[in-house]
């Protein structure tokens, strides 16, 4: 890399800086990077012959199938959309082993395995749909209302009303077609005013409440609302004349799995609740009901740690019976129920903290068998319509999220078979920097923090290298000991090339990351910003305690929850870090959605009604004066997640305060950074930063 510019906005200043470490072997680079590939969604034809994808290329998905031991196929072709460089199916179902329907740019398309996709008429407009049971009709969210076409586009009828106060989504057919249930909610807009911003432009947010399910018949009669008071989640039919779902609670503390009937009925099954917060609500822990709709297979961890349990649905077993699938001192993850319903695919971490591996546990004998056991990281397997093998995810050390098959069965030597290749060939596997485990005393309590530590292999270990502490997001993900399976996988990419310009890196799974029991989980109860940034404080201590690398020459970075870890370091611990980057981070989390947003936060740290010194505490924005070291803001404008005003507001405190600092906004943007363009941009500017501030001794 020859150069990068930056606009230090506090004393607009330009900076311009080379690299010195540019002749380092290793073939990774920054273009190479931005273009790995991403597929999800993996989904098996109805003849079990196929398996069909998305493959996500740096912000543009397309839709592919492949059968076991050939090359992939595209069924789309679509190019990125012209303004914004992107493009997104939103979901796709087989109708046939044939015949697939999916949604592209608001619009439903029928693709074939041999024919081009074509545009279903009348769909123009849809956010959602469903394909009914017989295969031949569509339910539509379409321009705020719920309506039924027919799969051929011959016929259209309106079941719900359009209302501008209410949002409606996630329509699913009864297993006779004969109802839909669906989630509603309000939708109010509301546009933050911001001072020191004018009168000209607005920022607004979205505030959701009014929840209910609804349940209509498909002649657009019997329309049933049940409401609920808190979240909603997992809504399944059990039977032709009931719908199973979980309910969260406003503060986050009570989970209740519950089943309605037609006539708005309500009966509970199982209640959970946790005075912290109920831990179980990552990807991994849903709540399921088997394909006859006799069982739910659920989480709890109720003995500190994250299991799989099973329960009947028609209530004849309180919910306290329910039947323990998995137990010991590790984590487990739900994959899919087989057709029969006799048997769950699911992953853990039993083996080794960090990855996962997949098992396949029959629900009434409870005997498991071990499937997937390969050092890695496992997840999502789904049972073939016959039963026979399973498709799943997969990363390592040398490879980015992939699609593999496997069999069903715990037979020795069973193949693994490759289905996607996702890496540009140009990436030299042999370069990557495999991670280890590594465990230091936390600063708070002197608890052991997880964390993975990547040096490469031809760093010299008699010489002092600048190290970096990557901060992961989300207070509940955590790192793997290979690459990332989801939206994290970016930053995974760009730490392992950082490590192969010579930097030393550092993931630390502070208190609060899954994969380690409910206790580490929510250790930070009443305490965000406060034990968790002390665990990450730690995590620069145990690099000072390597030989290889150079005290004075630590940075620091982090995405979201890890943006706001990082600003919480650079001003609570100022001069521990040579330098930090924050990347879409929380600055104050009363700004940052308390109506929308809130039960995440106040399960976490109550109200600020409640915990007003923690809420000052745990609000960087309102200690930048003590901010020394220099820092680089990166944010997306279109955030959903951390919305684009928390950086508006840092970068307005700071140049108030007289602070110099770095920043880049991308228009358009989303929270992880997804667009080739916008990655390749904010990879050259975070080694550049680093580059300038770490690699210089003199700084």
């Amino acid at each position: 890399m020859k150069g990068s510019i930056f606009v230090i906005f506090g004393t607009f200043v330009t900076l311009t800086c080379t690299n010195v470490f540019a002749s380092l072997d290793g073939s990774l680079s920054v273009d190479l990077i931005s273009a790995i590939k991403h597929p999800s969604n993996a989904a098996w034809s109805p003849d079990g012959k196929l398996v069909s994808f998305l493959w996500d290329n740096a912000g543009n998905q397309n839709l592919f199938i492949v059968a076991p031991g050939k090359n992939p196929s595209a069924i789309t072709s679509f190019s990125p959309n012209k303004n914004d460089l992107s493009g997104t199916i939103g979901h796709f179902e087989w109708i046939s082993s044939k015949n697939i329907v999916f949604s592209h740019n608001n619009q439903l398309w029928i693709a074939s395995t041999s024919e081009p996709p074509k545009k279903i008429p009348l769909t123009r407009g849809t956010s959602q749909f469903a394909v009914s049971p017989e295969k031949n009709k569509l339910a539509v969210v379409q321009d705020g209302a719920l309506s039924l076409i027919q799969i051929t586009g011959d016929s259209k009828r309106k079941l719900v009303d359009r209302n501008e106060q209410l949002q409606l989504s996630e329509p699913i057919f009864a297993p006779d077609g004969s109802h839909l249930t669906f989630m509603s909610s309000s939708v109010k807009r509301v546009g933050d005013v911001l001072p020191y911003n004018g009168n000209k432009q607005a920022l607004f947010r979205n505030e959701t409440s009014n929840r209910k399910i609804g349940i209509v018949s498909t002649t657009g009669n019997n329309l049933t609302w049940i409401k609920i008071t808190g979240r909603a989640a997992g809504l399944q039919w059990v039977s032709k004349q009931s719908v199973l779902f979980q309910e969260i609670s406003k503060n986050m503390k009570r989970r209740e799995i519950q089943i309605a009937n037609l006539d708005g009925s309500v009966r509970m099954l199982r209640t959970d609740y946790d005075p912290r917060w109920w831990s179980p609500l990552r990807r991994d822990a849903r709540t399921v009901v088997s394909p006859d709709g006799k069982q739910v297979a659920f989480f709890a961890d109720e003995t500190g740690w994250t299991h799989l349990y099973v329960m009947p649905t028609d209530g004849s077993v309180p919910g306290s019976l329910a039947r323990k699938l998995t137990s010991g001192q590790f984590e487990v993850g739900f994959g899919g129920w087989s057709a029969d319903g006799t048997k769950i695919a699911f992953y853990d971490n039993q083996d080794s903290p960090m990855e996962r591996f997949i098992r396949i546990v029959d629900v009434n004998t409870g005997q498991i068998e071990s499937i997937v056991t390969k050092q890695g990281v496992n997840y999502w397997p789904q049972f073939s319509p016959d039963q026979s093998q399973l498709v799943f995810e997969r990363t390592d050390v040398e490879n980015s999220v992939d699609l593999y098959v496997t069999t069903a069965s715990n037979v020795s030597n069973s193949e693994i078979i490759r289905l996607t290749e996702s890496m540009p060939k140009e990436i030299e596997k042999s370069n990557l920097t495999r991670p280890r485990a590594v465990y230091f005393p936390s600063r708070f309590d002197n608890k052991e923090v997880p964390g993975s530590l990547f040096v490469p292999d031809d760093l010299s270990r008699t010489e002092q290298h600048p190290a970096i502490v990557w901060i992961h997001g989300s207070g509940s993900e955590q790192n793997f000991l290979g690459w990332h399976p989801f939206s994290y996988r970016m930053y995974y990419s760009a730490n392992q090339y950082l490590a192969q310009q010579g930097y030393i890196i550092l993931a630390v799974d502070y208190r609060g990351s899954s994969g380690y029991g409910r206790d580490w989980g929510t250790g930070h109860h009443l305490d965000l910003g406060g034990s968790d940034a002390l665990d990450v404080a730690a995590g620069a201590d145990y690099l000072k305690t390597l030989p290889y690398v150079d005290p004075d020459r630590i940075g620091v970075w982090g995405l979201s929850y890890g943006g706001f870890l990082t600003l919480q370091a650079m001003v609570h611990t100022p001069k521990l870090f040579r330098c930090g980057i924050d990347v879409a981070g929380v600055t104050d989390w009363t700004t940052w959605g308390l109506e929308s947003n809130g039960g995440w936060i106040t399960g976490r740290m109550n109200s600020p009604e409640e915990n007003p010194q923690g809420y000052l505490r745990t609000a960087p924005i309102k200690h930048m004066e003590t901010l020394e070291r220099p820092l680089l803001i990166l944010h997306g404008t279109a955030d959903v997640n951390v919305a684009f005003r928390e950086s508006l507001n840092l970068v307005d405190v700071l140049l108030k305060l007289g602070k110099s600092f770095d920043s880049e906004f991308y228009p358009g943007e989303f929270h992880f950074f997804r667009r080739s363009h916008v990655l390749r941009d904010a990879w050259r500017r975070t080694e550049s930063f680093f580059d300038t501030h770490l690699k210089s001794t003199n700084n």
